[in-house]
């Protein structure tokens, strides 16, 4: 399908938008940072480093990484097993759980506001495309990435 210069511009733009605009005020964190520490939370902490590893779906890297600079901001802490010091668990501490439920909270007031701005009809409409996209995305091999 074709698009229009202004139309692809306008797409780019609200996309751009959503994902460093106003939305993206909610945190200094980014999503891999955030989808970790939903994943502790979910867990009820002590989690290994390659137990995130495989939920999270990224390398042993990307997960060092995240955990570095969550350990940095001080939302999470990892400890070492009593009986087995070379097991390393991770749990978040309780500015990383406070910080956690209040991102949680605005990220919920903001989609709601949303959802309420575009009323029900245009609201189904926006989350049957969202679906949509992430189905096309999930299923298709995109030229140059790997």
């Amino acid at each position: 399908m074709e698009l229009d210069k202004e139309t692809e511009e306008m797409m780019f733009r609200t996309i751009a938008f959503l994902q460093g605009g106003r939305f993206r005020s909610l945190t200094d964190m980014n999503q891999g940072e955030l989808a970790l520490l939903r994943i502790v939370m979910d867990h009820g902490n002590d989690i290994s480093p390659g137990e995130l590893t495989e939920k999270l779906e990224v390398s042993t890297a990307r997960t060092a990484n995240l955990l570095n600079s969550l350990e940095k901001k001080g939302l999470i802490e990892r400890t070492h097993d009593n009986v087995d010091r070379r097991r390393v668990f991770v749990r978040m501490t309780e500015k990383g759980m406070k910080d956690a439920r209040k991102k949680e909270t605005e990220a919920h007031v903001m989609l709601h506001m949303l959802l309420d701005a575009l009323g029900e009809e245009d609201a189904k409409t926006y989350i049957r495309i969202m679906k949509k996209i992430s189905d096309i995305f999930e299923n298709t091999d995109i030229p140059g990435s790997s």
